[in-house]
């Protein structure tokens, strides 16, 4: 049995935590040749979380040494400033992975982590003045006027995780929304039950539930999508279906890429790739809140929307249009609304036939060109 008591604390702080890191890297390498940028996204933050179990450590045994003097001071100090820039740092490099995903602004990741940079700089005083933190005679360690500045921008990190839940909120993707309100609202009570009841390696077990949690659901989503064209895949469509069902589902459409068979003998299929992920790119980027387009085949694309008027409907098909020709194809839609008393397969077929009608029309008037430009 182990009787050095600083030891076993060592131990029982960090059991967790690295057993949880371990399965995750090797997770991550198992799945590397399946999701490549997913696991580059992540990489980071476990590599960051090893960093901080060992500046934690390093502080708790110039804490437990309880010597202030000399270069080992300075030592103790350099170990706890680093464990608040890399706490911070963490915050946002997980935190960047949900804004990149939610945030169409390419420079959402430089915003994400620009905070935490220059929290870098502010803590460097704290290397040779008392404005941050210090330590008494008896190695008990005393708070500075800037003492909660760390705390302060980890709460404002934490609202922005709340924000990026309520995007998912406005844009359905409620399962996310549940895995990133998670996350903060674990990580607040870790944060609390160390800075209250003056506990260690809460934190970090939290923290690195949260990058464990948010893989995972990063990785079953993965699955979801269609491998080409990067928008749900025909198994979500059907999930979906069953998910939400009467109720809840207002409208079905059928959609169709105009002439792809002709595009490929003529061009080559790399040329038919090409129009599959652009007509994708279009009828995603003008859906409404609330509606999701899946590839369900080939050439053949389907939506649902949830509790939308047929107006909306409508208007977004329009805009659907307007997108995919200027993207430089064509394709056919068809809509029917989800009544009560109709099965799915009645409702899909309904909005099956109605593009199919739609698509010999666009043929008789020459709209249904090959390739528009």
């Amino acid at each position: 049995m182990i009787k050095n008591d600083f030891l076993q604390n060592i131990v029982q702080i960090n059991c967790i935590p690295l057993l949880i890191v371990i399965f995750l890297l090797y997770f991550l390498k198992i799945n590397y040749i399946y999701e490549k940028d997913l696991t580059k996204k992540f990489l980071p933050s476990v590599a960051l979380l090893l960093a901080l179990m060992v500046m934690d450590n390093i502080d708790y045994y110039a804490y437990d040494a309880m010597t202030v003097v000399g270069l080992f001071d300075v030592f103790h100090r350099a170990a706890a400033m680093l464990g608040y820039d890399i706490r911070i740092i963490l915050m946002a490099s997980l935190i960047s992975v949900a804004s990149d995903r939610l945030i169409s602004n390419k420079r959402a990741i430089l915003y994400t982590y620009l905070p935490s940079f220059i929290n870098v700089i502010f803590l460097l005083p704290c290397l040779f003045t008392n404005l941050y933190f210090y330590y008494n005679e008896d190695g008990t360690i005393g708070r500075g006027i800037f003492a909660f500045e760390p705390h302060i921008l980890s709460g404002l990190y934490m609202i922005f995780l709340f924000i990026l839940a309520d995007i998912c909120r406005r844009k359905g993707r409620r399962n996310e929304m549940g895995i990133l309100a998670l996350c903060g609202t674990l990580t607040i009570m870790g944060f609390l039950a160390e800075f209250l009841f003056s506990l260690r390696g809460i934190l970090i077990g939290v923290v690195a539930l949260d990058i464990t949690f948010y893989y995972l659901y990063l990785h079953i989503e993965h699955f979801r999508f269609d491998a080409l064209t990067k928008i749900f895949n025909r198994d979500a469509f059907i999930a979906d279906i069953d998910k939400y069902g009467n109720g809840v589902i207002s409208h079905i459409l059928s959609i169709d890429l105009n002439n792809l068979k002709t595009l490929n003998d003529t061009y080559g299929h790399n040329e038919g790739d090409k129009a599959l992920k652009a007509i994708a790119d279009a009828l995603k980027a003008s859906c409404l809140p609330k509606c999701f387009v899946y590839r369900v085949g080939g050439d053949e694309f389907a939506a649902i929307c949830l509790k939308k008027n047929t107006d909306e409907i409508e208007a977004m098909i329009a805009e659907m249009y307007k997108a995919v020709e200027g993207s430089g194809y064509s394709c056919a839609i068809g809509y029917a609304e989800w009544e009560q008393g109709k099965t799915f397969t009645e409702v899909y077929k309904d909005a099956d036939d109605r593009m199919y009608r739609k698509k010999r029309a666009m043929k008789e008037l020459g709209l249904a060109p090959m390739r528009i430009k």
